[in-house]
């Protein structure tokens, strides 16, 4: 058999999934079984392709929130929107509410109300700063 043939061979009997699921064993898997266990390497290709990945489903999502900010403030959304997800960030409906209004301010103080900034620490306020201000910091 040719490497090709092993490799079709291979992802016939792997299967492709498009989403993380569990494996028979439990670990987190996707692509053609690709399983990510714990301290497993993955090449600075593979993160740069995921990275990839999860910015144009950013920008698809902050293109779903309708919001029209300036640069800055578009970053900060999708830097928020990159770390969370569109779910997750739909849950800050006062701060959605600040934006549409323009109250960057408010926005700002309903960011660093949150258990994302506990868990995110220097992120939200770095974040929190530039949507107060408008300005890259």
């Amino acid at each position: 058999m040719t490497d090709e043939e092993i490799k079709d061979m291979i992802q016939k009997h792997e299967g492709y999934r498009s989403y993380v699921y569990y494996d028979s064993l439990g670990f987190p898997t996707a692509g053609y079984g690709h399983a990510f266990l714990p301290n497993s390497p993955i090449s600075h290709t593979v993160a740069l392709a995921l990275f990839e990945d999860d910015w144009c489903r950013a920008n698809k999502d902050y293109k779903k929130l309708k919001l029209n900010l300036d640069p800055v403030r578009r970053g900060v959304v999708l830097d928020m929107l990159f770390n969370l997800g569109l779910s997750r960030f739909r849950g800050f409906r006062k701060m959605i509410t600040a934006l549409m209004r323009g109250d960057y301010k408010k926005a700002s103080e309903e960011m660093l109300d949150s258990l994302w900034a506990e868990q995110v620490k220097s992120r939200s306020k770095h974040l929190a700063e530039m949507m107060k201000t408008g300005e890259v910091k």
